[in-house]
């Protein structure tokens, strides 16, 4: 090939990589948004919950929670007067939807039609995470200032006593066969605890995972996925607490879901990322990493959809994090509370 003849033909090579190489870059997003749902309201939030049978979601913020229909998107009421207002959970034989208020020290039941009260009970002091133990059939309510955790029981409405954790509790997560797991904030720990005897029975240190916030189970993997405040994710095998491996994620988490549809476990952070983890049997690792919005730290998931849930507000400030390695602190403007829809 002659000198000339061979410059032609690096110039068009490099021309033809040059015009392929953007293309080769475009990834597909693992997640894009699909919708966004203005709620209004308090911008003060916490934990969302998507209920399969009845496809609604369920969002706590300020004094309320609000119920949007997830076939629609649409708002269709709110539960009302829960100063406080932190978890949801439902129970499945009634349908009758339970939320808390911690001003109130109360676990108040829902007509799910009307959205009406209809039962109330006393719970632990500082009320925060609902979950609902299919084994036991009992509502367990959580209290991070009360560093204990209220069974409720909803054929009765009446409360149990409390059960001592030895620590700040933040989220919870049952198996469905008996187990129910909490994180313990303060002291880097998940404590299992025998749902009919209401007795722990197991207490694992997180290690290097500091400040458990956001818990999700696997239960057919036999793995508890919790999102920790300093950028981590420990996830933990069930039956022994062995931390099966670390995973790096965002900063300012405040929930952790999972998708057993699609094996796929999430971390929702307050410093505009979902972090998004493969559960495959065998290989547990991050697959990547979604932009969402500032504030975005709670979430839910629907699995039959795959959607996930999450919710944030019209940022007006920001400032440094509170905690070193934390997301920043960020202010909304009044009634900008939006729910952001994500699909796979």
């Amino acid at each position: 090939m002659k000198k000339l003849s061979r410059l032609k033909y690096l110039a068009a090579t490099l021309c033809a990589v040059g015009s392929f190489a953007p293309v080769m870059a475009q990834a597909k997003p693992l997640y894009h948004l699909v919708q966004t749902i203005p709620l209004g309201g308090g911008v003060k939030w916490d934990y969302l919950h998507f209920d399969a049978p009845s496809d609604r979601l369920y969002v706590s913020h300020g004094t309320e929670v609000t119920v949007v229909d997830a076939k629609t998107d649409r708002v269709i009421g709110a539960l009302k007067n829960l100063p406080g207002s932190h978890g949801i959970a439902i129970a499945p034989a009634t349908g009758d939807v339970y939320a808390d208020s911690a001003a109130n020290r109360v676990a108040v039941a829902f007509n799910p039609q009307t959205f009406a009260p209809i039962a109330s009970a006393p719970v632990v002091l500082d009320a925060d995470g609902m979950a609902y133990d299919p084994a036991d059939r009992e509502i367990f309510v959580t209290g991070g200032d009360g560093n204990a955790i209220t069974p409720v029981n909803p054929a009765t409405n009446k409360a149990a006593p409390d059960i001592a954790l030895g620590g700040s509790p933040e989220f919870l997560a049952a198996d469905g066969a008996g187990s129910l797991f909490v994180n313990i904030t303060d002291e880097d720990q998940i404590v299992r605890i025998n749902a009919a005897t209401d007795k722990i029975v197991a207490r694992w240190d997180l290690g290097a995972c500091h400040g458990p916030k956001g818990l999700a189970i696997d239960p057919a993997a036999n793995l508890l996925f919790s999102s920790c405040a300093n950028g981590q994710m420990a996830v933990v095998n069930d039956q022994n607490g062995a931390v099966v491996t670390r995973l790096a994620i965002g900063k300012g988490t405040d929930a952790a879901g999972f998708d057993p549809v699609r094996h796929r476990a999430f971390s929702s952070n307050g410093d505009g990322t979902l972090t998004v983890i493969s559960d495959a049997p065998g290989h547990v690792a991050v697959l990547g990493i979604v932009k969402t919005e500032p504030g975005a730290r709670t979430m839910a998931v629907d699995p039959a959809s795959g959607r996930v849930f999450l919710v944030t507000a019209t940022v007006t400030g920001r400032a440094p994090p509170k905690k070193a390695g934390g997301a920043p602190h960020y202010t909304f403007a009044p009634g900008s509370l939006k729910l952001l829809v994500y699909a796979p």
